[in-house]
């Protein structure tokens, strides 16, 4: 299916490591022109390297997603610099495994500000370019498994994946008419930087990358290629007919 995503352009918010970078990766495998936004300058150019040391195109676009103004100047560039805007994936996004009890207003405010204000205003300046240019476009959110099962310690973290999920319920309802899908993904335990983060914070990072493998029926951790893989197809014109849905790319976990 090499090229299905040919002549498109795509933004990846989150891209400069684990499922973001993957997604940007697998993107512009598929034919795409990428840019990989993040708010980690360094490793963000060295993916936007890699993928053009793969033959593909890519450049990077500093952007901190709790800021508005970043994300407008965000989609801003990507037409600036390739004349149109085809696929926006609001990818990034952090985790905060505390409790009810534990959770700061600080801790509350940021966790919203990335997660579900980063989602809506990077999804808000693209599905204007994508209304007002009349060509469509699909948008995608990095949801989680937490929007609809969740567990202790992880409030904050649930409630702004819950939100994401309603909010890609809403905003599919709006772009409908103007050709804009609107759709998520929703990774399990991944191995990424931040899942193994959380591992070595815990004082046995080995055991409890087991207890991750071994939630999800698959008995494995899900690789990021995969995610993005899931990710590539709703962007393609194979789902064409699918808007409004999580798509979950969770190992059996659901």
């Amino acid at each position: 299916m090499a090229g299905f995503l040919q002549g498109r352009v795509g933004v990846v918010t989150g891209a400069a490591q684990g499922i973001g970078a993957a997604c940007a990766r697998v993107y512009a495998q598929a034919g795409a022109q990428v840019v990989v936004a993040d708010i980690d300058a360094e490793q963000g150019e060295a993916t936007a390297a890699a993928i053009r040391a793969e033959g593909g195109v890519a450049r990077f676009i500093a952007c901190d997603v709790a800021r508005s103004a970043d994300c407008t100047a965000l989609v801003a560039g990507a037409v600036a610099a390739f004349g149109r805007l085809d696929i926006l994936h609001a990818n990034a996004g952090i985790e905060l495994c505390r409790s009810v009890w534990d959770t700061t207003d600080e801790d509350w405010d940021r966790i919203l500000a990335i997660n579900l204000s980063g989602s809506f205003w990077c999804a808000r300046a693209a599905m204007r370019v994508m209304r007002d240019t009349g060509t469509g476009g699909v948008v995608t959110f990095t949801a989680s498994p937490h929007a609809f099962l969740t567990s202790r310690e992880i409030a904050a973290y649930a409630a702004t994946k819950g939100g994401q999920v309603a909010l890609m319920r809403a905003l599919a309802l709006e772009g409908a008419p103007f050709g804009i899908r609107v759709n998520a993904v929703l990774p399990g335990a991944t191995e990424t930087p931040m899942l193994r983060r959380e591992a070595e914070a815990s004082g046995d990072p080995a055991a409890l990358m087991r207890v991750f493998a071994a939630a999800q029926p698959m008995s494995r951790l899900v690789q990021p290629e995969e995610v993005a893989k899931v990710a590539a197809f709703l962007a393609s014109d194979s789902a064409s007919g699918v808007t409004g849905s999580c798509v979950a790319a969770d190992g059996g976990l659901q």
